[in-house]
C-alpha cells in the first residue's frame, strides 16, 4: 500500500534542511510503529519519496511525499500515529491512498504557490511593483551558477503574482525538473522594477501548495490524484 502525505514544516522546524527533514520524518514514522516498506541491499531505508525539496528557512503547509507500506493502514490512523512521534513544527496534515499508476510524485509537480512576507513596504508600492512585474516583457535578475553569476529572465517562470494584504504577496511560480524559481528571485525582480521597494525586506517565505499546472490552460491540480 502507498499513502500520499501532505506535510507541514513550520515554526523553528523551518530551519531544518531537506536532508534533516527527511531524517526527522523517517525517525518519527519508525517510532510510530507504522509498517514501512524498506529498500533492498546493504543499507535498507524506508521507501519514502518527496515531491520537491524545500529550502532551509522556508516554512510550508504544502509538502507532499509518498510512503510505501507493507500492509494497509487507515489514513486517519496514519496521521494520528505519525504526529504522536514527530517533533513540534513537523506535522502530517492529511493522508490519502496514492494513485497506483502514472508519473512519480516528483515528475508530476511543476508549480508552487508561496506567500511572501515583506517589511518596510507600503501596500500601494507593492501593488504597483506587482503590476509592473506582470506587465513586463522580461524581468532580469542575477543568479549564481556553477560558472559564476549570470543574468536570467525570470518573467516566464512567474504565473501569478498578487498582493494579498499589507506586506504580503502570493506568487505562483515554476518548480521541478524543467525549471525551479526561488521566491527570493521574485522579490529581487520586484525590487529591480520599483525603486520604492529599495528599503524593504523579504522577511519570510511560506510554501502554500505544490501543483501540477497545465501549460496550455494554466489550470492547477493538487498532487492527490496525479
Amino acid at each position: 500500500m502507498r499513502l500520499r502525505i501532505r506535510l507541514a514544516k513550520v515554526g523553528l522546524a523551518r530551519f531544518l534542511s531537506h536532508l534533516d527533514l527527511q531524517r526527522t520524518v523517517e525517525r518519527g514514522l519508525r517510532r510510530a510503529g507504522l509498517p514501512l516498506a524498506f529498500t533492498q541491499g546493504f543499507n535498507p531505508h524506508p521507501r519514502i519519496s518527496y515531491a520537491s525539496a524545500l529550502a532551509t528557512g522556508t516554512s510550508s503547509e504544502g509538502e507532499f511525499l509518498d510512503v510505501d507500506l507493507t500492509e494497509p493502514v487507515d489514513p486517519g490512523d496514519f496521521v494520528s500515529r505519525a504526529n504522536a512521534h514527530l517533533p513540534e513544527g513537523v506535522r502530517v496534515l492529511e493522508a490519502r491512498p496514492a494513485p497506483e499508476a502514472g508519473d512519480s510524485l516528483m515528475a508530476s509537480i511543476n508549480a508552487a504557490a508561496y506567500r511572501l512576507t515583506v517589511t518596510g513596504a507600503e501596500e500601494a508600492a507593492l501593488r504597483s511593483a506587482a503590476a509592473a512585474f506582470l506587465a513586463a516583457g522580461e524581468v532580469v535578475v542575477t543568479r549564481e551558477g556553477r560558472s559564476g553569476p549570470k543574468a536570467v529572465n525570470i518573467r516566464p517562470q512567474v504565473y501569478e503574482l498578487t498582493v494579498t494584504g499589507p506586506g504580503e504577496l502570493r506568487a505562483l511560480v515554476q518548480t521541478g525538473s524543467e525549471g525551479n524559481l526561488k521566491p527570493e528571485e521574485v522579490w529581487a525582480g520586484l525590487v529591480a522594477l520599483s525603486p520604492d521597494l529599495s528599503g524593504a525586506e523579504l522577511t519570510q517565505v511560506h510554501r502554500l501548495m505544490l501543483y501540477r499546472r497545465d501549460p496550455g490552460t494554466g489550470a492547477c491540480a493538487e498532487p492527490w490524484r496525479l
